[in-house]
């Protein structure tokens, strides 16, 4: 089973030790983006997996290329270009205060700046079985937009299931309109098969009704041929929080069990549940089973440093065996 997923490459900086970024002369440096954490994840899951994207021409880019194969991803098609990396800092929260992210210009990356002309899809999709497709190149420039346009359409052509992440992020988007934004979603969306999202994008980004969750689900998988439509729910009780998963498939909403998570950094939160979802498909678990699955290897990557999961299909397992009591991860 084969997986490539299109999209940018971030470098992260965390504050080390729950410091704030002035209090600190020290920062880690790891390469993430959701790409990079989705493919990570599947990887370690057993599966095949190649991403898409464009690095600096330059040792950063060769650097960040190697840490993608340590990670099990293949850069085969990874291009290089231009001088220029994303990158973002995290100061990690605790107790009452929030995990707070502040980005870099990652509008003049060598991926912002890469023309779909300069990709070659056709011999990329060869023998994959699954493309994802993150919504955040709808909001960077012309050129990831067309390119992931351009990749959706064929991949779709070809019969390969397409999924698509909505990811929207309002900060991304103060000088782009509703209605622009709204268009460029409904434009991708008919390629898409498994779409991640929430009721919120549906509502607030493509208007529509603000009904109850199955019948906003329903009209949206109909209205797109959508086959599967998943995404997370966070909750709190008193001092504790809670991490569900939802899934609407054939015409039925599925919910997992609310799980409590203890969070270490919750960055990659959202693309961890994709990576158990898109494994449970891959493997024609039950729904139940699948978003069990996927919800799990999420509270995991919660509990963890970093954005990308690591954890292998046996960890998930002894987690869910357990009931999330595990003292060793074998």
């Amino acid at each position: 089973m084969k997986i490539l997923a299109f999209g940018e490459v971030l470098l992260r900086f965390t504050v080390p030790d729950h410091l704030l970024l002035e209090q600190s002369d020290l920062v880690q440096l790891s390469t993430v983006g959701t790409g990079v954490n989705l493919l990570g994840s599947l990887a370690h899951f057993g599966y095949q997996t190649v991403l898409m994207t464009k690095l600096p021409a330059n040792p950063l880019g060769r650097r960040v290329a190697a840490d993608l194969r340590r990670l099990g991803i293949s850069d085969q098609f990874v291009g290089y270009s231009g001088g220029h990396l994303g990158s973002f800092f995290v100061e990690l929260g605790h107790g009452s205060r929030p995990e707070r992210v502040t980005y870099q210009d990652r509008l003049a990356s060598s991926f912002c700046a890469a023309d779909a002309t300069t990709y070659d899809f056709e011999t990329a999709l060869e023998g994959v079985n699954y493309v994802h497709i993150c919504g955040i190149a709808l909001s960077l420039t012309d050129q990831t937009r067309n390119a992931v346009y351009t990749l959706a359409k064929l991949a779709h052509a070809k019969g390969i299931q397409v999924c698509f992440d909505f990811n929207f992020r309002m900060s991304l988007n103060t000088g782009n309109s509703h209605r622009a934004m709204k268009q460029r979603y409904e434009q991708i969306l008919p390629y898409a098969d498994v779409v991640f999202g929430s009721k919120r994008d549906l509502v607030e980004l493509l208007d529509y009704p603000d009904r109850s969750d199955e019948e906003c689900y329903a009209q949206f998988t109909a209205d797109y041929h959508v086959t599967t439509f998943a995404g997370t729910r966070r909750t709190n009780d008193n001092q504790r929080k809670y991490f569900q998963g939802f899934m609407m498939h054939a015409g039925k909403l599925f919910q997992s069990h609310p799980r409590e998570i203890r969070i270490l950094d919750r960055i990659g939160s959202g693309d961890a549940f994709a990576s158990g979802v898109i494994t449970g498909l891959i493997e024609k678990w039950p729904i139940d089973k699948t978003l069990d699955f996927a919800v799990a290897n999420s509270v995991l990557t919660q509990a963890t440093l970093n954005d990308t999961p690591l954890f292998t299909q046996q960890d998930v397992f002894d987690y869910l065996a357990s009931n999330g009591q595990n003292e060793l991860i074998r």
